[in-house]
């Protein structure tokens, strides 16, 4: 290739490849379909009148210390208002998909998560609707029919059936109750009651 025709090769595609460069990102926006603002919404399963109607808060996080140095935490899908106004009087929350997680002082833990709750600010309790699963950092995992905890103390209480893995085997109960024990080492205390039934495994 000669000396002349190299050097007009050369400016051809100085100029060529940047004007086609351009003719091809204006193709993609003049053929790209306008946007529709609902489309998101439905890929991701949601209802926007019904998020007007009831305006709710995505993955969110409480945090709180009992009167007893117990703190607690509660995460979840999805939280929303039961009052109009959210700066009047006390909350009334509700929780889709809530996990909550008790630490005492010892550093031990309990947790629980279930398919919705309700917290009730003025009542000073939490109630979870089952299957809820209860488990602690001695080993044990529990089904209950429902769960409620007090939000000033440490109080879990467990009804509508106990059932699941305990460290010696396995348990189920008609209710249980968790508490903090009271010693000097911060720890809890987690009764059964009603018909208790412990199956040991060696």
């Amino acid at each position: 290739m000669s000396p002349a025709l190299r050097q007009t090769l050369r400016r051809a595609l100085r100029i060529g490849l940047p004007l086609s460069a351009l003719v091809l990102l204006s193709t993609i926006f003049l053929v790209s379909r306008s946007v529709d603002p609902n489309s998101a919404a439905r890929i991701a399963g949601m209802d926007p009148e019904q998020m007007t109607r009831e305006p709710r808060i995505a993955t969110a996080r409480f945090a709180g210390v009992t009167e007893d140095a117990t703190a607690l935490t509660i995460a979840a899908q999805s939280v929303r208002s039961e009052a109009l106004e959210l700066g009047e009087g006390p909350l009334t929350l509700s929780f889709v998909a809530p996990e909550g997680q008790l630490t005492f002082p010892n550093d031990s833990t309990a947790s629980f998560d279930a398919a919705t709750a309700r917290l009730d600010q003025a009542g000073g309790a939490l109630t979870a609707d089952g299957p809820v699963t209860l488990q602690n950092s001695d080993g044990y995992v529990l089904e209950l029919g429902a769960l409620s905890a007090t939000l000033d103390r440490t109080r879990l209480t467990g009804s509508g059936g106990v059932a699941g893995r305990a460290p010696a085997g396995e348990i189920s109960a008609d209710a249980l109750e968790l508490t903090r024990s009271g010693g000097a080492d911060g720890g809890y205390l987690l009764a059964f009651t009603g018909n208790v039934r412990l199956i040991y495994i060696p």
